[in-house]
């Protein structure tokens, strides 16, 4: 009975349906646009994709100078954008200032108050444009943080300042001015607080005069690193179409540190490739070269030419040049090889160093500390 019921009330079904005129048997057919619902047949967008922030290891930073002078990065890339955008944002935000928390701190700014930045990246030049407040020819670190901040953005090699469109003389560490492209490598110095001056000398005290057959206790010198530094690779890029010519190397001994010097002339400012190595070996045939010393800092001159191309007559020697230092003991120089120069620093052992670029005339300088 029950068969029979379901049976029949599928009978009604199938004939429900055929009387809404549903086609039960026929292909598919084209329906008239007339006939369309309003809304059914318009073409649908796909939807946009959110921007994506790049990795963290391709952010840029807004460098910031902190209490003890030396500059420091602080976060303010948005990460989304063409980079000439996000370069624009972390400009606009360094002429903002720090932060009530970062001024909290001690972190402040050279930058004069009202300047307005602009910017135009050009393969990997970016030309900051400055309107508003003082001028930076005697402001060095002003011109350091913004050297530094747009060369923090992947692809930024050098920064060109202008006013209102027209180059301006920039003051480069030395305090020599310049109109030419600014390298961060440059400025790299300003990483690292300023030199204190020396206390001024005030009046001995009068002692007792100790008794005979006894010494007076001799106070211990507590003697600060000159300089921050560490012993991990440092590196720089050369200026565009930079060719060279080493035409001087000099060592020489100061207090806490040594200094190793290479001279260069011809067109555009070098770079740099300097580490620590577990030996020296030539560029060309890669045989081992032999250096005084317990450690091997190998440098690496990139936009090195020939001296017949770059027109500028070579460094004659001496080679190896010998340092005789607490540090540096002697510095051989290799072989020009593929666009580079590479030379070798035999030292005590791997000691803190660090490497910056100076003009008038223009130089690589490698100071490496007496302790580590």
């Amino acid at each position: 009975m029950n068969r029979l019921r379901r049976a029949g009330a599928l009978g009604a079904v199938l004939a429900v349906t055929a009387a809404c005129g549903v086609p039960t048997g026929d292909g598919p057919s084209t329906i008239a646009p007339a006939d369309v619902p309003y809304g059914l047949a318009a073409p649908t967008s796909p939807p946009t994709a959110a921007p994506s922030a790049v990795p963290a290891d391709e952010a840029g930073w807004a460098y910031l100078v902190g209490a003890d002078g030396a500059l420091v990065p602080r976060a303010r890339d948005s990460g989304t954008g063409s980079p000439e955008e996000r370069l624009g944002e972390l400009l606009t935000a360094l002429a903002a200032g720090p932060t009530e928390e970062e001024r909290a701190q001690g972190l402040s700014t050279a930058l004069p108050s009202g300047v307005a930045l602009t910017v135009a990246i050009d393969g990997a030049t970016a030309t900051i444009d400055l309107s508003g407040g003082a001028p930076l020819s005697s402001n060095r670190r002003a011109v350091a943080q913004l050297v530094l901040t747009a060369a923090s953005l992947p692809g930024v090699e050098a920064v060109l300042l202008t006013s209102d469109g027209e180059p301006v003389e920039a003051p480069l560490p030395s305090g020599a001015l310049t109109d030419a492209p600014l390298l961060p490598a440059d400025y790299a110095v300003f990483l690292s607080p300023p030199p204190e001056s020396p206390p001024a000398a005030s009046p001995v005290p009068t002692t007792a005069v100790p008794p005979p057959g006894t010494t007076a206790p001799r106070p211990v010198p507590t003697v600060p690193p000159p300089f921050v530094a560490d012993t991990r690779p440092d590196t720089a890029a050369a200026s565009p179409g930079a060719a060279v010519t080493v035409t001087d190397v000099r060592a020489g001994r100061h207090e806490g540190f040594d200094r190793v010097v290479f001279e260069v002339g011809g067109a555009g400012l070098p770079g740099w490739d300097a580490r620590y190595v577990p030996g020296a070996r030539s560029a060309g045939s890669g045989l081992p070269v032999d250096v005084a010393g317990d450690a091997v800092l190998q440098l690496v001159l990139t936009g090195v030419g020939l001296p017949g191309d770059t027109g500028v007559a070579p460094y004659a020697g001496p080679d190896p040049v010998t340092a005789g230092g607490a540090a540096v003991q002697e510095v051989v120089l290799d072989t020009i090889f593929e666009g580079q120069m590479v030379s070798f620093l035999g030292t005590a052992g791997e000691r803190p160093f660090r490497v910056y670029r100076l003009q008038s005339p223009n130089r690589v300088v490698v100071e490496v500390l007496h302790q580590g």
